[in-house]
């Protein structure tokens, strides 16, 4: 992913947030918005599907302003019932919640794009040693997010719950201004969304070990600055930083 002419600006001072006023009516990569409608199944191992007493599908019993009757809660693994096989799908049964949520669209989608792909934000818990792999952004899928009082304390960012939700649940934490990562660390936030699909057709510096003897171009050069850098690894070696532009991503070379 890379930064466009629609991404703020550089931004002084070490604070990872930048709280400056945009243009109100445009949102951006990085932005953290509050109250985003969360969708998640009931029970992690199976659906719940809804069906009519009747057998009818729900949308056709609420049709005319019905009020649709008795509803049936089937498990969609012990029931015999099988899924609707209709190409439109059938209806379950989830839980909506509302929370913070991190903007991981990049901008110029963000901004014609319809839906936006948002990563749920939870509050980052458990041991000391747990808590510093997410400061650490040691866990793949979790961004590390520091406490922003009181809309949230020390937080993450979970990429494995990403959803899309429609721009018009846009709701921001400041009233008429944004609230967003600053210009590095959206930087930082890029790295990590391209790490975590690009696994495994990237090798990432001072995480991931060389799957195999051979020769690893670093990415970053390629990409950024049109030039070829290269690092011979041995089986099972630990990945370093690029010597020439300090890029943390790696491709092995075709034999």
């Amino acid at each position: 992913m890379i930064l466009n002419g629609n991404t703020p600006g550089n931004v002084g001072g070490d604070s990872l947030y930048d709280a400056a006023r945009l243009e109100p009516h445009l949102l951006y990569q990085g932005e953290i918005l509050s109250d985003v409608p969360f969708l998640n199944m009931p029970k992690e191992s199976r659906w719940l599907l809804l069906r009519t007493k009747s057998g009818k599908m729900v949308d056709d019993a609420l049709q005319k302003g019905n009020l649709g009757g008795i509803v049936k809660v089937l498990d969609s693994h012990q029931s015999k019932e099988e899924w609707y096989n209709s190409t439109e799908g059938d209806f379950a049964m989830a839980r909506l919640s509302k929370r913070p949520a991190l903007v991981l669209s990049q901008t110029c989608d963000v901004q014609t794009k319809q839906f936006i792909q948002i990563a749920p934000i939870f509050a980052a818990e458990g041991s000391l040693e747990h808590i510093e792999r997410l400061r650490s952004d040691s866990i793949i899928s979790a961004f590390w997010l520091p406490a922003h009082l009181p809309h949230f304390g020390e937080s993450y960012a979970d990429l494995e719950l990403i959803q899309a939700v429609h721009r018009s649940y846009v709701k921001r934490l400041t009233q008429g201004q944004h609230f967003r990562l600053n210009h590095s660390r959206v930087r930082e936030l890029q790295r990590f969304v391209t790490r975590y699909f690009g696994r495994p057709n990237c090798f990432d510096a001072g995480a991931d070990l060389a799957p195999c003897a051979g020769t690893y171009l670093c990415v970053s050069c390629f990409y950024m600055d049109g030039r070829i850098t290269d690092s011979t690894r041995i089986d099972g070696q630990q990945f370093e930083k690029c010597k020439t532009c300090g890029g943390r991503s790696w491709i092995l070379k075709g034999r």
